[in-house]
């Protein structure tokens, strides 16, 4: 398998003010959504409740979950590969770029009567500079890219897990339910046995993911209950604040007009996350949703299936990744 990589995913909330503990604590009663607090309706199928023995039904409801599950992270390794490759093209145009003042630099020494004349040393001063903060930005630069690479191999190993407790959920429920459609039982693809140490690195797989959607959980319940505005609103009116006291400064002045750009954009940025629109809002609720039917069949699969029988010793995330965007 792709190797389970331990590098942590980016974190979805941030310290948000207020907490969503005391509500799912007390939506936990049989048939109610542990995260938004709605009951289930009779012809909805509640995950939760499923057994060890769960009928056609319910097993093509979790096969259907489990399915979304493994694309979601798929389509969110596609990503992390772009952001990857993406940080590539920028090195190598950091690159050609000091390429090119080395050049400059050499040219500089063309003729013996260069080296006196003081234009000269204004050129390579200001070219060493530029040298200087290009090294510094592709220093950067290579750090994202190792993150985002990092991240990318993670991400791949998750897929397989995902793949993996798809065909184990299978090959459990053709064992166990005679009834199934024969479509489904000649459709059925071989199932790797894992090595001892295969089945450690899928738990602890399985443990990331499901901390990672149990944070996703409550960044979709703050931007539904008002949590993630107050927090925009806050973020807000720190950038107002520095804008009012840089616009004390002269106009003519080349830090205020740089910087005025930049918080400028944070700005409009800010405001654009704090406009929520009906059809933001449906969305928001739907991946409120889709997301705690992945929490519930991954803790299916963890709990009622333990699927890969192996104990997790209980660890701290600080997830460092999430590739949803409101968009």
């Amino acid at each position: 398998m792709a190797e389970v990589c331990p590098v942590k995913i980016h974190k979805v909330t941030e310290d948000y003010e207020g907490s969503a503990s005391q509500e799912k604590a007390s939506a936990s009663s049989v048939g109610v959504c542990p995260i938004t607090g709605t009951k289930s309706s009779p012809d909805e199928i509640d995950i939760a409740e499923v057994t060890d023995t769960p009928s056609v039904k319910e097993y093509k409801k979790i096969r259907k979950v489990m399915g979304m599950i493994t694309r979601f992270y798929r389509q969110g390794s596609e990503t992390k590969k772009k952001n990857w490759e993406a940080m590539g093209v920028e090195i190598e145009k950091l690159e050609y770029d000091e390429k090119m003042a080395r050049a400059q630099i050499e040219a500089l020494d063309l003729k013996p009567g260069f080296k006196s004349h003081p234009k000269r040393k204004d050129y390579l001063r200001d070219l060493n500079a530029e040298l200087d903060g290009l090294h510094k930005q592709k220093q950067g630069f290579l750090e994202k890219q190792k993150e985002f690479f990092d991240l990318y191999v993670w991400s791949k190993g998750i897929v397989v897990v995902c793949e993996w407790l798809e065909l184990n959920l299978d090959h459990y429920c053709v064992s166990i339910l005679p009834d199934l459609p024969e479509s489904i039982k000649n459709s059925l693809k071989p199932i790797k046995d894992l090595t001892p140490e295969e089945a450690k690195d899928f738990g602890k797989g399985l443990d990331e993911i499901v901390y990672n959607l149990k944070e996703s959980q409550d960044f979709f319940q703050a931007s539904i209950d008002g949590r993630l505005t107050k927090y925009h609103n806050i973020e807000k009116e720190i950038i107002e604040a520095q804008l009012d006291a840089i616009r004390k400064f002269p106009e003519d002045n080349a830090r205020r007009q740089y910087i005025e750009g930049e918080l400028t954009r944070d700005l409009e940025y800010v405001v654009s996350n704090m406009e929520i629109s009906p059809e933001s809002s449906k969305r928001r609720h739907k991946m409120l949703k889709n997301h705690n039917e992945f929490f519930q069949v991954l803790m299916y699969n963890k709990e009622k299936l333990q699927a890969l029988g192996v104990t997790i010793d209980e660890r701290k995330y600080d997830p460092k990744f999430d590739h949803y965007q409101d968009d």
